[in-house]
């Protein structure tokens, strides 16, 4: 059974998802923001221009009598470019596709079809693009709803350049909508157009990445978000260079490097503390009443963990740059630094409660244990070998990294090879 933990792991158990937020995720997101800006889980840029064109899609039908929301629109929009895609692909997987069981042996569908619940994925791409398209002024809109996005002048220009046209594609998806035909109804350019396997038109990818680098207001991250864009090509032009967080690259104000920094140090003691929780898990999973009591001698495993836990947590609370920690980072990494391990253990436990459970001063389990020793994913899925950057730094530097690749035609090639997992460790 294959298991995902970790912030934001999609893939579930009967009952229960094997997710552990600690309570933490402000701090995690507080993190990767000052990371990288405003591009929430963007990585490709067929994700924003698929659930641009589904809200213009929704817009148009709209207009035109047809009741048709944001959401339906972009995911009818993103399921049938994966259809492509997988048409395309003969079946085979790709990072950038979502479905491949949903959407095996579908045909002859219709666009009602493609906005039932269930026809598609749970969890679409687009869900990780409402945080960009609102950042890189592609939509606007009273919050952060993406059923409340319209596009913006700026939206719409994206939206023509990525099809080539002046709104003849989007006409042609309307009146395939309005008349209730089959996707085999549509004509073949299409195809390629919604495909995530095929890149952008060269216009629309020199139009995003501008938009990327752009400052649009005092607080949109225009300047991180290019700073970050040209650190990262450095270190990926020269992968042997030795990392050191002493040594600041001139692309990166003083700021932005210390917050990546302890970005990362915080993003190394959350693993830590799953760590610990594993163990924990691993040791009752073979005990005969699966029930571990607090103040108990705890096994080495459990123990090694612990300190280890402490010692990150102290790296993190230690930094000269005290102001420039999140305050419920710091409050997490308190509880991790206390010389008590019981009542280190029973503040983990009590911030988890899904796989492990805390009743009295028993350790219990929880409605996601896993009640047998199995090898355990503590971290988020990556996709990117991060070889030339540092363990821990925000995943986000590796997804714009992806997507600086992507809008140079790059992206495909760079899948292909099966990446290495990065092994450096976080420097003090």
């Amino acid at each position: 059974m294959s298991m995902t933990w970790g912030l934001s792991g999609p893939e579930q158990l009967d009952g229960e998802r094997r997710t552990r937020t600690l309570d933490i995720g402000a701090a995690v997101r507080e993190y990767n923001e000052r990371a990288v800006p405003g591009m929430g889980g963007v990585w490709y840029a067929k994700q924003l221009f698929l659930a641009m064109l589904g809200i213009a899609l929704a817009q148009k039908l709209r207009e035109r009598k047809s009741n048709v929301s944001n959401i339906n629109a972009a995911n009818a929009i993103e399921a049938l470019g994966c259809y492509y895609a997988l048409k395309q692909n003969k079946g085979q997987g790709d990072a950038r596709v979502r479905g491949s069981e949903k959407l095996r042996g579908k045909a002859n569908f219709d666009f009602k079809t493609l906005c039932k619940p269930g026809f598609y994925v749970s969890q679409p791409m687009r869900m990780g693009t409402g945080q960009a398209l609102l950042a890189l002024g592609l939509v606007r809109a009273q919050g952060e709803r993406f059923n409340a996005f319209t596009c913006t002048a700026f939206g719409h220009e994206f939206v023509n350049a990525c099809c080539g046209d002046d709104g003849a594609l989007l006409e042609e998806l309307v009146q395939w909508v309005q008349r209730g035909d089959s996707v085999d109804r549509l004509k073949d350019p299409v195809s390629g157009l919604l495909s995530p396997l095929q890149v952008l038109p060269a216009q629309a990818r020199a139009l995003l990445s501008r938009r990327i680098d752009t400052e649009l207001s005092p607080a949109s991250g225009g300047l991180r978000r290019a700073a970050i864009r040209g650190w990262v090509r450095a270190r990926h032009a020269k992968p042997e260079a030795v990392f050191d967080w002493a040594e600041r690259p001139d692309e990166i104000d003083p700021e932005h490097w210390n917050d990546l920094h302890y970005g990362a140090l915080f993003f190394q003691v959350q693993d830590a503390a799953y760590d610990v929780l594993n163990a924990v898990e691993q040791h009752m999973a073979v005990l005969s009443t699966q029930r571990f009591e607090l103040g108990s001698v705890l096994p080495e495993r459990i123990s090694t963990h612990i300190t280890h836990l402490r010692e990150m947590a102290r790296l993190f609370l230690d930094n000269p740059q005290r102001q420039r920690t999140d305050p419920v980072a710091s409050t997490f990494c308190h509880e991790c630094i206390d010389p008590d391990s019981s009542s280190l253990l029973a503040s983990l436990v009590s911030r988890d409660g899904r796989v492990l459970r805390l009743q009295g001063k028993d350790i219990l389990p929880g409605g996601a244990f896993q009640h047998q020793v199995l090898e355990v994913d503590t971290g988020q899925a990556v996709i990117e070998a991060q070889a030339a950057l540092p363990a821990w730094i925000s995943h986000r530097v590796g997804r714009l990294h992806r997507l600086d690749l992507d809008l140079q035609g790059q992206l495909s090639a760079w899948l292909t090879p099966a990446p290495a997992v990065a092994i450096e460790e976080v420097s003090v």
